[in-house]
């Protein structure tokens, strides 16, 4: 099974609910290993960061399936053309 297919297998045999929790579970932890990582001075393994992000970008594919794709993508242009003028008015600080 190709991984389009795979996606596609559990948007179409998963609730629809589920699906939702399962994207906020992993995006829940892949938030908490980022926080851990800032926050315990880099005693973190990158690893499991990276782990974290494969995880949830698999789940970010579904919830993609699950909802208006033009209206994500116009969500994703909006926020980088937003960046962009931000980054040419040097407004943008990139910084703590």
């Amino acid at each position: 099974m190709k991984d389009k297919e795979l996606i596609k297998y559990i948007v179409e045999n998963n609730d629809y609910k589920y699906n939702l929790l399962k994207a906020a579970e992993e995006l829940n932890e892949l938030s908490t290993i980022l926080l851990q990582y800032v926050n315990k001075d880099n005693k973190i393994d990158k690893q499991k960061i990276i782990e974290e992000i494969g995880d949830s970008i698999i789940r970010i594919k579904v919830l993609k399936k699950l909802f208006n794709k033009k209206k994500i993508n116009s969500r994703i242009n909006f926020k980088l053309n937003k960046l962009k003028s931000y980054i040419k008015e040097n407004k943008y600080i990139g910084k703590l």
